[in-house]
């Protein structure tokens, strides 16, 4: 049964989610631009982007002289006729430019957890949540896990209804996710491996409507920067200053992975700026083999002092002193125990 805009709000507790016409004409300028060596997109692509990015499932394609026709298998979306024409991808400078900044639309209240009734919906089932959107994505080897999370986090901050029915919801909103994440990543979703691999008796129709919800409660707003992002940023540029730390760079690409993994299922890494975050990261995986006065004039490269990293060099540490133990000791690990061994 086909599930209309009333009955789906219903059914999440919403009243109001902003208007249904998804693929109007939009007045922002409709630039791609794409960071050197990453999957980072900057975060200004517009609802015609998003269509001609990566488009919804396909049921039929209809060439024309003009332009190319587009007919959904859900029928949600209204026939749309797309110019056929994409502008080349426009990237940063050099490793020399700036380290990319998070669009302000893109920053996430830490507190907005406490938003929600502590029984629906608190930083463990956060945390069980997310864990399972990376378990999806390694599944599937789809590299998009941490653009879903963010999103995940930026939706629920945004949205105005704070009530979650079940967890299910939840789950469903977090498949959404990687839907979404993957789609503007320029990559095409296999939407039935996908709902395969959750385990979850979701439908594609159910997919597309909660798509639909995503982008109207995010403005269209769906390709933030993330800690992998600005982690990768970060180490190609400590390489580039020293580049005899370089030869090991395969096992700290491992490390990096698996503590940004578990980083990220913590809720209190959003009271932190990712930059902050990784140039922590990076002062404690090689402390032992940089003096700080070299690592000082590193930081002072990008405006950081280490003064200013106290904090968050302290929040990282405790994760890292758990992944060198476990890794000494051989032992895999998902990132959820990982974050339990840390926090209990």
């Amino acid at each position: 049964m086909k599930m209309d805009n009333k009955r789906f709000k219903l059914m999440l507790g919403l009243n109001q989610v902003g208007s249904t016409n998804y693929f109007a004409s939009s007045t922002k300028s409709s630039t791609i631009k794409r960071c050197v060596n990453t999957q980072t997109n900057t975060q200004d692509f517009t609802q015609f982007d998003y269509l001609l990015q990566s488009p919804q499932i396909i049921k039929k394609v209809k060439l024309t002289a003009e332009s190319t026709l587009h007919t959904y298998e859900d029928d949600l979306y209204c026939y749309e006729s797309i110019q056929n024409d994409e502008s080349a991808p426009i990237t940063f400078q050099t490793k020399s430019s700036p380290i990319p900044i998070q669009k302000e639309f893109y920053n996430i209240n830490p507190l907005y957890l406490q938003e929600y009734n502590e029984k629906e919906y608190n930083y463990k089932t956060r945390a069980i949540i997310l864990n399972r959107i990376q378990d999806n994505c390694q599944n599937l080897n789809n590299p998009f896990s941490h653009k879903a999370i963010y999103l995940y986090d930026l939706f629920l901050c945004r949205i105005k209804s704070k009530t979650i029915n079940n967890q299910t919801q939840l789950r469903f909103l977090s498949l959404a996710m990687i839907f979404v994440a993957t789609k503007m990543n320029a990559e095409t979703p296999n939407i039935s491996s996908l709902l395969l691999q959750s385990s979850l008796s979701m439908t594609k129709q159910q997919l597309i409507q909660y798509e639909r919800l995503i982008l109207s409660v995010l403005d269209w707003h769906t390709n933030p920067l993330t800690i992998q992002d600005i982690m990768y940023e970060i180490i190609c540029r400590f390489y580039i200053a020293h580049p005899n730390l370089k030869g090991q760079s395969d096992q700290d690409s491992k490390i990096i992975n698996q503590i940004i993994n578990v980083i990220v299922l913590d809720h209190n890494y959003l009271s932190y700026s990712l930059e902050d975050i990784s140039f922590s990261i990076v002062f404690a995986l090689f402390q032992k083999d940089l003096s700080d006065d070299l690592f000082e004039d590193f930081l002072k490269m990008h405006n950081k002092t280490k003064q200013q990293l106290q904090q968050s060099i302290k929040f990282v540490s405790k994760y890292i002193r758990v992944v060198n133990q476990l890794n000494e000791k051989q032992l895999d690990i998902n990132s959820l125990e990982i974050l339990k061994l840390v926090c209990d």
